[in-house]
C-alpha cells in the first residue's frame, strides 16, 4: 500500500449540533450550509480547514478517545484487504459514498484511521 496523503482528520463527536457550534461559533472554522440531500449530514460534517479537511463524525461510541486520520490510497478495497493479510483488524468494511470509497481499520493501539479513495483521483 502507497499512503499519498492525508485526505481529512476525524473527530467523533457525541452530539453533532453541539460541536458543531464549537467549532463554527467559538473557533471560527467556517461551517458549510447543512445540506439536507447529502446521505450523511446528520453524521458527518466536513469543515473548511484548508489544506487538510477537518470532518465531525457522530459517533458516540468514540467521542473523546482520539481523532482519527484519513490516509489516501490507490484503492481503498486493496488497501483493506493487505491490511487484513497482514492481521490487523478492519474495523469498518469497504463502502462508497457520492465522492469517496472508505474503510476504516485500527492500529495497534486502536486508533481509527481511514482508508480514503476520492473517485476524482485528488489526494491531500
Amino acid at each position: 500500500m502507497n499512503v499519498r496523503a492525508i485526505d481529512f482528520v476525524a473527530i467523533h463527536v457525541a452530539d453533532m449540533k453541539r460541536s458543531l457550534a464549537f467549532y463554527g461559533d467559538v473557533l471560527g472554522i467556517v461551517i458549510p450550509p447543512d445540506d439536507a440531500g447529502h446521505p450523511m449530514h446528520h453524521m458527518w460534517a466536513e469543515l473548511h480547514t484548508h489544506p487538510v479537511t477537518l470532518a465531525l463524525v457522530h459517533d458516540p461510541a468514540h467521542a473523546g478517545k482520539g481523532c482519527g486520520a484519513a490516509l489516501a490510497v490507490i484503492d481503498v478495497a486493496a488497501a483493506v484487504a493487505e491490511v487484513r493479510a497482514a492481521g490487523h483488524p478492519v474495523v469498518m468494511e469497504p463502502f462508497e459514498t457520492p465522492v469517496c470509497f472508505m474503510a476504516s481499520i485500527a492500529d495497534p493501539d486502536g486508533n481509527i484511521l481511514y482508508l480514503h479513495q476520492r473517485k476524482d483521483g485528488t489526494a491531500g
